[in-house]
């Protein structure tokens, strides 16, 4: 690799070259330049498009190759010298002599990479590339207010957002979804909008399927340069419409804390002065709508589980205020209870497997963090689970002890305990359990 005196020196003798065409003789081939974007430094060209712009997202590192063409046929990189003094890149003060140049852009905006080349009769040939380095969209609500819930349902409902990170080079699409499943958003059928401008709807053309209806809304921003293009999703937000005269209502929020997809079967009871006034059932997190209680009283909620019986009982108290639509604190089902374990027989026969049932009845058993282990040795017996049991073997000239150590997905671990594994002729007996201490 030339050095950069040499480079400057180059510069120094040809300083009233062109910056047009090389070579113009009438007996030398036309040469341009051409940019190539590749993976890394070293990759092959092959299948790729030249470049006249680039359009990249902030803290993207790239490698650009500038290529040398004499009629528009690459020249070989060992026969550069016969064309060319020096080709370098020239960046924000920095030379670089070599092929591909390494670039990483931090901030959005426009910038200009250049690479010149200096030929054998002193001209120059400056070929630049334009960059485009798009900032990063995003969405921020005005109106409704998130969770409002006194929109009037004869009325029009007016939705307003802010977009920033809309650059001039790219062009935008907006789409507006509503939906009273939140988890179906993203499904519906949108409306095109104006990114730029509020959107006004009809109460009356939503499709109320309830008396008073939680709705869910979102936009998605598409943006378009050249080639590329990128989706960004808003947050999702809700509201309600306004209660009738005189009416009131609790929304109840209830939530399984580390569960996973078990059946569960959770039942929410409405008090009133210790008296159950509803009962609700629910199979998954929830929020339960009550709109049927009387105004200005107060409420207590108690939540249970009862399939997945390690869950505790939750519960909370509200008032019920006179045209509000109110939302208690968020009720929490916990598995505070840790797992077990049990033999499934006093004894087995040395030709089975000894066999332990895991006793989890919440958040589910953790079979990547639990195991048993062979006490003596701290060594890890291999086990299979299916159905909350264990099977292992183990052979021993005449008793050891192992420990089984569980977890479940609420991270409650199984207490420290241990069996005793007597080995006699024909069978394996297990006692126990043991905690520390008690067969010193």
């Amino acid at each position: 690799m030339r050095t950069m005196a040499i480079i400057f020196s180059l510069l120094c003798l040809l300083s009233a070259c062109s910056e047009d065409v090389l070579l113009n003789t009438n007996d030398t081939k036309k040469i341009t330049n051409e940019f190539f974007l590749i993976p890394k430094e070293n990759s092959s060209l092959a299948g790729r498009k030249p470049l006249d712009s680039l359009f990249i997202q902030p803290a993207e590192t790239l490698f650009i190759r500038a290529v040398a063409k004499a009629q528009e046929e690459i020249i070989p990189a060992n026969e550069l010298g016969k064309h060319f003094f020096v080709r370098y890149w020239a960046y924000k003060g920095f030379m670089l002599n070599e092929e591909s140049i390494r670039v990483l852009w931090n901030e959005p905006g426009t910038d200009t990479l250049c690479h010149y080349s200096i030929d054998l009769l002193g001209d120059t040939l400056k070929t630049c590339l334009p960059v485009f380095i798009n900032s990063t969209p995003s969405i921020k609500f005005l109106s409704p207010e998130n969770a409002f819930n006194t929109i009037n349902p004869t009325d029009s409902i007016l939705f307003q957002w802010k977009i920033s990170g809309q650059d001039s080079w790219e062009k935008s699409e907006c789409e507006i979804y509503l939906n009273q499943s939140k988890k179906d958003l993203w499904l519906t059928k949108p409306k095109q909008i104006n990114c730029n401008k509020p959107f006004k709807i009809l109460a009356n053309d939503l499709n109320n399927s309830s008396d008073y209806p939680l709705y869910f809304w979102g936009i998605k921003l598409k943006t378009f340069s050249q080639e590329n293009s990128e989706n960004v999703f808003s947050e999702i937000h809700s509201f309600r419409f306004a209660l009738p005269d005189s009416s009131a209502a609790f929304v109840v929020p209830i939530r399984y804390e580390a569960s996973r997809n078990y059946a569960k079967n959770g039942e929410l009871y409405v008090l009133l002065k210790d008296s159950i006034v509803n009962k609700y059932t629910f199979h998954s997190d929830t929020s339960i709508f009550i709109s049927n209680l009387k105004n200005n009283k107060n409420y207590k909620f108690i939540v249970q589980e009862t399939l997945r019986t390690d869950y505790e009982k939750d519960s909370t108290l509200a008032f019920l205020e006179k045209n509000l639509i109110t939302t208690t604190d968020t009720l929490i089902l916990k598995d505070n209870t840790p797992p077990e374990a049990m033999p499934l027989k006093e004894s087995f026969s040395k030709n089975d497997s000894i066999r332990f049932l895991a006793l989890e009845n919440g958040s589910g058993f953790n079979a990547l963090r639990s195991a048993i282990i062979l006490e003596n040795s701290k060594d890890t017996i291999p086990y299979k689970f299916k159905n909350n049991q264990f099977a292992f073997t183990l052979d021993c000239e005449t008793s050891c002890k192992i420990a089984i150590h569980l977890e479940d997905n609420a991270k409650n671990k199984s207490p420290k305990k241990f069996w005793k594994l007597q080995f006699t002729e024909k069978n394996i007996f297990v006692l126990g359990p043991y905690f520390a201490g008690d067969l010193e």
